[in-house]
């Protein structure tokens, strides 16, 4: 079967008809799937991780909530989470889908969405929460973001907006009803629409989940969108391998550039005292780390890592010592 892109309509509990298309990679099904949600008012709606996951063999479904992008009827933005489910319900009936490989993933309020959903309903497996908003009277809208996130929405006032912003139930209230399925949290350091800060007491009410932070970073990735797909697809194809999970005691992660210099420290070691440092130059760091990867033995006190394990495209396991913290 080929990969392909098929335009979707939805009704919502009030009978308005929902936009959506649903990515399908190639091969026979069914494939993991993503839930993609996009943020208010979704002027980024994330489509180069859409195209991304199908590339990588999962079906991808999007959609636009009652009001928005050719969707019909009101918007509100507690009426999302009615919206979700809808898409949830229509992605557990597709033969195309493997419902033990379900995940949700939801930018801006659509990461609020996905946590919130999620506590609901436990169809969604693992839950991506990409700069969420986690309490809207922690962080209120100002008159001017209210007026710019209104204008292309049906049917709501800025000052609507407002106050449902204001309104939705915090993240930190329904957090907990996640546990036992995993949960990612990547957020932007730069982020102008919410701070670190902001987050914090999110992942303080999920402690099971992992926090992952991306320097420089603003609101919606735009600088980093590649590192952000990336990060994504690798924490969403590591979460429903069929390996055995790795130790807590280790993290998986590909080689970056400063990684070279450790390498060839202790590559003489490896090959039996033999100088092999002119065929691993540093140009494998810096434009194949995408077919290699590091598994880190990290001090339980947060120290440098002690040991590397490298493994690349036809290249065996090897470890990497290194001096232990003082």
């Amino acid at each position: 079967m080929p990969a392909s892109l098929n335009h979707v309509f939805l009704y919502s509990v009030d009978g308005h008809r929902l936009s959506g298309g649903l990515f399908i990679p190639d091969g026979d099904g069914p494939h993991p799937t993503v839930l993609l949600l996009h943020g208010i008012p979704g002027i980024e709606k994330n489509f180069d991780l859409a195209y991304a996951l199908r590339e990588a063999g999962w079906n991808c479904f999007y959609f636009h909530y009652r009001g928005c992008w050719g969707s019909e009827g009101v918007y509100s933005l507690p009426g999302i989470l009615d919206d979700i489910k809808v898409a949830t319900d229509y992605l557990g009936q597709h033969p195309e889908v493997d419902k033990a490989r379900l995940a949700g993933v939801g930018l801006s309020l659509g990461g609020w969405g996905v946590v919130s959903a999620a506590a609901r309903d436990e169809r969604l497996r693992a839950i991506v929460s990409l700069n969420p908003l986690v309490n809207g009277r922690a962080r209120p809208l100002t008159d001017d973001e209210a007026a710019n996130f209104a204008a292309p929405l049906n049917g709501i006032t800025p000052a609507e907006v407002q106050t449902q912003w204001r309104n939705l139930t915090p993240l930190t209230g329904v957090a907990y009803k996640l546990s036992g399925r995993p949960t990612l949290l990547l957020t932007s350091d730069a982020d102008e629409l919410f701070s670190p800060e902001h987050q914090r007491p999110l992942a303080k009410a999920m402690p099971f989940a992992e926090w992952k932070q991306l320097p420089g970073a603003n609101h919606t990735f735009s600088d980093h969108r590649k590192l952000m797909v990336r990060t994504v697809i690798d924490w969403l194809t590591r979460t429903f391998s069929r390996l055995a999970p790795l130790s807590p005691s280790l993290s998986l992660r590909h080689p970056v550039e400063a990684d070279h210099a450790s390498v060839l420290a202790i590559l003489r070691g490896w090959w039996g005292g033999r100088d092999l440092s002119h065929l691993l130059p540093r140009l494998f760091f810096q434009h194949f780390n995408d077919t290699s990867f590091i598994i880190e033995e990290v001090w339980k006190d947060g120290g440098l890592p002690r040991r590397l394990h490298v493994t690349g495209a036809g290249a065996g396991l090897h470890s990497l010592r290194r001096r232990p913290p003082r």
